[in-house]
């Protein structure tokens, strides 16, 4: 996806620079704001919702969470570099700690109704094409889960670090993917399917 924190992104639309932090909440997931038009941009998908620059779209690209375990196994030789969360980072560590699995406080106020399809906390993984976007909760996914998804066959499985990541069968490339929770991806994808 676009980005898991938008800070100090630089991403060119139009010919232009620009740079990003987060700019509010909407449906529960940061918007992101550019310095430069203060346009308001979904993190998601990349597209700008608010602002002079509405209809625009920045490129997208996909991140996986993961750990370092699992990220050396994938690439043996792959150079680690380790920094210290600093306050900010302990605050939120305690913060989601504490809200276990709930929503942070004010996230509510900023949301549509949720998709009653699933429970709205339940976590899995999104996997987004042209075509279609399918969500596929961990229940699902269990250790393995093959699937076929635009006629082409996918296989989804879990990491090291307990994380789903899904890959194009045959190929080994990775389709677009967002490891989240029902409520996020649904109001990202109001159309969305789920697996099963």
């Amino acid at each position: 996806m676009v980005c898991n924190s938008g800070v100090g992104l630089t991403p060119v639309i139009d010919g232009k620079v620009h740079h990003y932090s987060a700019g509010g909440l909407y449906d529960g997931l940061v918007l992101l704001i550019d310095d430069e038009t203060k346009t308001y941009w979904d993190h998601v998908t990349g597209e700008a919702v608010h602002g002079p620059l509405v209809g625009a779209k920045m490129p997208m690209w996909g991140i996986e969470m993961t750990n370092v375990e699992t990220a050396l196994q994938r690439e043996p030789d792959l150079p680690v570099h380790r920094s210290h969360p600093g306050l900010m980072g302990l605050l939120m560590k305690w913060a989601s700690h504490l809200m276990d699995g709930r929503l942070p406080p004010g996230f509510r106020k900023t949301m549509a109704p949720t998709d009653g399809r699933l429970p709205e906390m339940e976590m899995g993984l999104g996997v987004v094409t042209d075509q279609t976007q399918r969500f596929y909760p961990m229940s699902a996914i269990g250790s393995q889960l093959d699937d076929t998804l635009d006629g082409r066959a996918i296989q989804l499985s879990l990491g090291l670090d307990s994380v789903p990541t899904a890959v194009w069968s045959g190929d080994e490339t990775r389709p677009t993917q967002l490891f989240s929770r029902w409520y996020g991806f649904s109001l990202t994808y109001p159309e969305c399917e789920i697996y099963g």
